[in-house]
């Protein structure tokens, strides 16, 4: 992956750590999951900072970023992006997320459709409301365990996953408020998140991702099919063969997908 430079943002709440590509097309906005940083998007950011001016966010309470302590639901997220669009980049933007990015985006696009072009939601976890999948990494956080010390124990829960993956998720890991983690436990994570509502007010065009059922995904047959349904100008894509982490798995073909979604926007905007 290619060092791009990080910067600050002074959102009205906190600190905003992103990274920033060079000024190569439209602003692409990239949004990571739950326990990430704008670095987990290193598999695609190289390609798509060729056609686009990328921006990857470290959210609330992730990576550099500050911490909002007490506040880490669906709702609570959007509020740095929201403004991160008005301040930061000043013209609609494109939004890529990821998981917990991708709930965010969602948001982002239903309060705020001036600063929005289009948006692509990767296996949003839309309709989840308590998960206890995160204790194990709650409780390897809560030690304040060095960098390394974290690999460790990640490794001790994760024996399957690459050796580079595992030293990436335990920097992310490490600067993770241990806050976030406890929310999704104890359900506050949607406390007050109405998906069905943020769909229906969404009016740019998104292009919904769905992971392979059988293989980890977030969004079950089911809900994507709701989902679909209620997003006014929406594209939804299945994958059966991929899991949760879709752009991790399978970078070329995400990056082709994305790109020809978002270019056919530019296209259709240029003609009117």
């Amino acid at each position: 992956m290619t060092i791009y430079p990080e910067k600050k943002f002074a959102a009205s709440t906190i600190e905003v750590n992103y990274a920033e590509g060079p000024n190569n097309g439209p602003p692409l906005v990239l949004i990571h999951g739950i326990g990430g940083r704008w670095a987990n998007w290193s598999a695609v950011i190289d390609d798509f900072a060729k056609d686009w001016h990328v921006y990857a966010v470290d959210l609330r309470g992730h990576g550099d970023s500050g911490r909002t302590p007490n506040r880490y639901r669906f709702i609570d997220y959007p509020i740095e992006i929201v403004e991160f669009l008005r301040n930061v980049i000043g013209e609609p933007a494109f939004l890529v997320g990821h998981s917990l990015g991708a709930v965010t985006a969602a948001g982002v696009s239903a309060v705020t459709p001036d600063q929005v072009a289009a948006a692509v939601l990767e296996d949003p976890p839309l309709y989840v409301e308590q998960t206890s999948q995160f204790q194990a990494t709650y409780d390897i956080r809560m030690k304040n365990l060095s960098v390394s010390e974290t690999a460790v124990e990640l490794r001790k829960i994760d024996t399957s996953s690459s050796n580079e993956s595992i030293a990436k998720r335990a920097v992310s890991v490490a600067k993770v408020d241990p806050e976030v983690w406890a929310f999704p436990g104890d359900g506050q994570l949607a406390e007050s998140w109405d998906p069905d509502a943020v769909l229906s007010e969404i009016k740019t065009p998104v292009l919904l991702m769905q992971a392979s059922t059988d293989m980890g995904a977030e969004l079950s047959d089911s809900e994507a099919t709701k989902a679909d349904d209620l997003l006014i100008n929406g594209r939804y894509v299945k994958w059966d063969d991929v899991g949760h982490g879709m752009h991790d798995a399978q970078p070329e073909r995400f990056v082709e997908l994305v790109n020809t979604f978002l270019t056919q926007i530019l296209r259709k905007q240029a003609k009117t």
